[in-house]
């Protein structure tokens, strides 16, 4: 069992996780990160209607995924929200989309949701990320495509989304964004900043020549040594923002 002083760091990571990816420029008003308690069916998530660059451990906020995925579709009913004021932390409307995967895939103990701007122009293009740089193997062969551009705010779309997402790294939500897992923070986080890059230098390349994705040879080489180094790339996009520095 996590003792307090585990939780406590969890929900600190959790908060620097929206720092780092506020300062990479792939969240704004929307997006959103959590991070399972390993072992467990609870999950720590930013809070809807806060500011990326603002958000402290103490606002990150704690579900219970069996629960949450049980009421289901009434967790967030439209009709109800509309001039709603929020002024207490509460699970942003598409938790259901981390606790489906969470559910899922017990190898996953963190997701990121973000609409940033590249890999969510691609997937609204309809065509997956593949895997034509190194920082891009934890996406081969290539980024499945959720059809649907639904907000994930039932369990059935998380299911949904979790059924697509397979057992890859990443999706696309095709005009809506997408969705990044990990086993840990660490990965989730930097491998969301890598899908931005391996978008970029996908269009690149496409403009260019002939886009041609690694060997499953090569990634198969490569790979278990890229997810070991998951925490130094995290730790040095840390390091660049202001707001973190102690």
């Amino acid at each position: 069992m996590a003792s307090e002083n585990d939780i406590n760091e969890l929900k600190r990571q959790v908060a620097e996780s929206s720092h780092v990816l506020d300062h990479q420029g792939l969240v704004d008003f929307h997006g959103h990160i959590s991070a399972r308690v390993p072992g467990t069916n609870t999950l720590y998530i930013k809070p809807v209607l806060r500011a990326h660059n603002q958000i402290k451990a103490e606002d990150i906020v704690g579900v219970d995924i069996d629960e949450y995925l049980a009421v289901g579709d009434a967790q967030w009913v439209p009709d109800d929200q509309k001039g709603r004021v929020i002024d207490a932390p509460v699970p942003p409307r598409e938790t259901a989309l981390h606790a489906a995967i969470m559910r899922e895939r017990p190898d996953v103990n963190s997701v990121v949701h973000t609409h940033q701007l590249v890999a969510t122009g691609i997937g609204a293009g309809n065509v997956p990320i593949k895997a034509l740089y190194n920082q891009a193997v934890p996406f081969a062969p290539e980024t499945p495509i959720f059809e649907k551009p639904d907000l994930i705010t039932t369990t059935e779309l998380g299911q949904q989304v979790a059924q697509t997402l397979g057992d890859r790294g990443a999706a696309l939500l095709r005009g809506h964004g997408v969705v990044v897992v990990g086993g840990s923070m660490d990965e989730s986080v930097s491998n969301t900043i890598y899908l931005e890059r391996a978008a970029m230098i996908q269009v690149i390349a496409a403009i260019v020549g002939n886009p041609t994705p690694l060997t499953e040879e090569y990634v198969a080489r490569f790979g278990p040594d890229w997810s070991k180094r998951a925490s130094h790339a995290y730790e040095y996009f840390k390091s660049l923002v202001p707001s973190l520095k102690s």
